[in-house]
């Protein structure tokens, strides 16, 4: 392996372990109220997925040849990502979802009105059927 793939294999670690903790730390926003056992197991498959989409990357640059500095690399990424993004990342993330909510706000309020309307309807249906 000659030096310019370890640079690229090294730039490809730090990006992917950048990139990989921001999606890790967005899914587990998301997942925030999911049952605990649920979460547990997404986030395996998501941990599995991460390093097969890893490797195919290393296939691609240099071969599939694993080094352990790569994996320093990735550490660093994600300290990286921590140290300086995780929150802002996090901050613009719950103004997109304050924005939506608002958005949709005013069609759940209609779908409930229906909803309270139609239950109203079929307990007057369930009362005359049992007469």
């Amino acid at each position: 392996m000659d030096l310019l793939v370890q640079f690229q294999c090294l730039f490809y670690s730090f990006v992917y372990g950048f990139i990989m903790s921001g999606i890790y730390h967005i899914l587990n926003r998301f997942l925030y109220k999911v049952p605990c056992i649920l979460r547990y197991m997404f986030q395996i498959i998501i941990g599995m997925s991460f390093g097969v989409l890893y490797f195919y990357g290393l296939v691609i640059i240099n071969d599939g040849i694993l080094r352990l500095y790569f994996f320093l690399m990735i550490f660093i990424g994600y300290l990286f990502y921590q140290k300086y993004y995780a929150y802002h990342l996090l901050y613009y993330l719950e103004k997109v979802v304050f924005f939506i909510k608002k958005i949709i706000s005013p069609f759940i309020f209609f779908f409930h009105r229906i909803s309270v309307i139609i239950q109203k309807r079929m307990r007057k249906v369930k009362e005359k059927w049992q007469k």
